[in-house]
């Protein structure tokens, strides 16, 4: 136990800090919790924080909870255990949380180091315009949240191109390409990678009837 006077006022600490990492997906709704038993004092505080600059709850004298605006609708405050469920998670609330009780001095309780992973993706083809001797199509990229991207690439029996330059991609998190073999859409981050891949030879086989193996308008030349 660890006991804090500041102002005449009390702020008690039974147990010790502790840390954890938790990995979560998009989307989902992420639970801190705060394991030690704290008792604040009527001038004390208690906050949450996000990479030790952000504030996220803040609850003073172990009444009043302050809500700041950047998390008003997405963070839900629990005064009785001083957990926070943050909702909705996304991939820029990765980072350092921190649960700290000020009085004189700030003591940290808890920290959890969040790591958001990427969500599932889908590579899909958009149109086909095949002949024997060439093949034009465009396909997308898309996940749950991020926005989608798409490129159109040409192809001969030898080799294949990208029609026009690459734009400048809306979620660089996402990438559209193609191997000798397959064309692949790529979405990671620093911690989770999920990828798609269709063969190309099944998107332009070269032959004399296209085979339709997956869901998308084929035009013939």
């Amino acid at each position: 136990m660890i006991i804090f006077v500041y102002n005449d006022f009390f702020i008690i600490v039974f147990s010790g800090f502790s840390s954890q990492t938790r990995f979560i997906q998009t989307n989902r709704d992420l639970l801190l919790t705060v394991t030690e038993e704290v008792q604040l004092g009527e001038r004390d505080q208690f906050n949450w924080k996000f990479n030790d600059k952000n504030n996220i709850i803040r609850l003073l004298g172990g009444e009043e909870v302050v809500s700041f605006a950047a998390y008003e609708n997405r963070a839900e405050f629990f005064k009785q255990n001083l957990s926070l469920r943050l909702k909705n998670v996304q991939l820029n609330d990765s980072g350092i949380y921190t649960a700290v009780v000020s009085g004189r001095k700030d003591v940290t309780l808890s920290t959890y180091d969040v790591r958001v992973e990427v969500s599932p993706v889908l590579l899909s083809v958009d149109s086909v315009f095949n002949s024997s001797e060439s093949c034009n199509f465009t396909v997308s990229c898309t996940t749950e949240l991020s926005p989608s991207i798409s490129r159109s690439f040409t192809c001969n029996r030898h080799t294949c191109e990208e029609a026009s330059p690459a734009p400048s991609d809306p979620a660089p998190s996402l990438q559209l390409y193609l191997s000798d073999v397959s064309i692949i859409c790529n979405h990671s981050n620093h911690v989770s990678w999920r990828k798609d891949t269709k063969e190309k030879q099944q998107v332009c086989p070269f032959g004399n009837e296209l085979i339709l193996m997956f869901d998308f308008v084929s035009t013939r030349c």
